[in-house]
């Protein structure tokens, strides 16, 4: 999104796009802490928080251009990986927080288009 306020022609992308990841809405992460917290029975616990889903960097960028309404070009730097280190693929499972009655309500896709929003609604990125 910053990159877009400084260019709205031209987004670079890190990696080709097809990376594929699980993105969690910040509210899902609150509720999914507190329910580890409240129902979790044992002193000291891990638990993966995640979505369900996945979604494509490529998908991101669309939606941020929609809900920016902007129709930049977009240019990729290539590879699987966005930057040194990245993961081409990422989907935790949260099996574990599931069995305590947690569930992600937003999916991928809708916890990027909610933050976007978001952000272009309290003025943090401007559209």
């Amino acid at each position: 999104m910053r990159k877009l306020t400084k260019n709205r022609s031209v987004l670079e992308i890190l990696g080709d796009g097809e990376q594929n990841k699980s993105y969690i809405y910040i509210d899902d992460c609150v509720d999914a802490m507190i329910t580890a917290v409240e129902r979790a029975d044992e002193r000291v616990n891990i638990f993966n928080i995640g979505s369900e889903d996945q979604i494509k960097v490529k998908r991101i960028a669309e939606i941020v251009c929609q809900e920016m309404g902007l129709n930049p070009e977009f240019r990729f730097t290539g590879g699987d990986r966005g930057w040194k280190g990245d993961v081409p693929v990422m989907l935790l499972s949260i099996e574990k927080l599931k069995s305590l009655g947690w569930k992600p309500r937003y999916t991928s896709e809708r916890a990027v288009r909610k933050t976007v929003r978001d952000l272009l609604d309290e003025g943090i990125i401007d559209g």
